[in-house]
């Protein structure tokens, strides 16, 4: 029972995710997702999708009259990681995450696709509190906080003359960047609620395009329900925050960033050593400076290994 619990207070623990959508087609970031019990290493599979819908308008002349267009892109990200965590010593957590990316643009001039290996991310965490399987304390609590790097290790073939969409679709970004994070969740009986958030500053790559710095933040309601000891159920729903600043090109702007909003619903199952879950994100809000681009739902499925 004791573990149960543990896994209970385990839900949002940090798991940034190394996305294939590195640019995160102006304006992505990394969702914290549910991880099992604190002290147990883990190896697994996860895979994310996310798409966007982009308007634009074209004009140009025609016998000497200016002519107007308006055209739809459909990018589509989406990654396949493998990833896993390792406990060295008593409220240190390590992870790493390596992405393969699958990513596609359709326009009304044909279809581009960009595949290959993602960026490798690492990162460290550290547990400031837990009173999870304290019986002296009502309410239950748990704070961590942590940071990272993500290596310049993905493929990255932008062309520099076409820095606003062939690089937001390249598998990596061509830069080191840094993360930093802190997740606190507060649990009373079977109900509890999650805090958490994923700052990402960002460099400039070998073209000196630099992405600007993502954050991404959420808040989710959790219920743990338990089937016999053998089953057990973590639903959850809550809300999920991003914020991207302006790309940068050398000296000038490329891609003005912009903020989204989406609601949370998820639900994680544990039997014995293996842990099985799934996302959905519903877009509530998605709007960048230059009012262009619609985030679509996303989703979000991983399957676990305890060890």
């Amino acid at each position: 029972m004791k573990k149960i619990f543990l896994l209970a207070l385990a839900l949002f623990s940090a798991s940034i995710s190394s996305q294939a959508c590195d640019g995160s087609c102006t304006m992505g970031g990394s969702y914290l997702g549910i991880l099992p019990q604190f002290h147990k290493n883990f190896v697994g599979l996860r895979y994310t999708s996310r798409s966007y819908t982009i308007s634009t308008t074209h004009t140009h002349l025609h016998e000497g009259m200016p002519m107007t267009h308006d055209d739809i892109i459909e990018e589509r990200y989406n990654t396949m990681e493998v990833w896993g965590r390792f406990v060295p010593v008593k409220n240190v957590q390590l992870f790493a995450f390596l992405p393969y990316a699958f990513n596609q643009q359709h326009t009304s001039r044909g279809d581009s696709h960009y595949r290959g290996l993602g960026d490798v991310t690492l990162l460290a965490n550290y547990s400031l509190l837990n009173t999870g399987d304290s019986a002296a304390h009502t309410f239950k609590h748990t704070l961590q906080v942590g940071g990272g790097v993500k290596l310049a290790t993905g493929r990255y073939a932008a062309s520099p003359s076409d820095h606003t969409q062939s690089v937001n679709l390249q598998p990596g970004s061509g830069s080191t960047d840094y993360l930093l994070n802190g997740i606190y969740t507060l649990r009373y009986g079977k109900v509890g609620l999650n805090t958490d958030f994923t700052y990402r500053f960002n460099t400039a790559n070998s073209d000196g395009y630099k992405f600007g710095d993502r954050l991404s933040a959420s808040s989710n309601l959790f219920y743990w329900h338990n089937l016999e000891n053998v089953l057990t159920l973590l639903p959850s729903a809550g809300l999920y925050y991003e914020h991207a600043e302006a790309d940068h090109l050398g000296s000038g702007h490329d891609m003005q960033g912009g903020d989204s909003y989406y609601a949370n619903l998820g639900l994680n199952m544990y039997i014995q050593k293996i842990a099985v879950g799934g996302t959905l994100q519903l877009p509530i809000s998605s709007k960048d400076a230059q009012h262009v681009t619609e985030g679509n739902t996303r989703a979000l499925v991983n399957l676990s290994y305890l060890f």
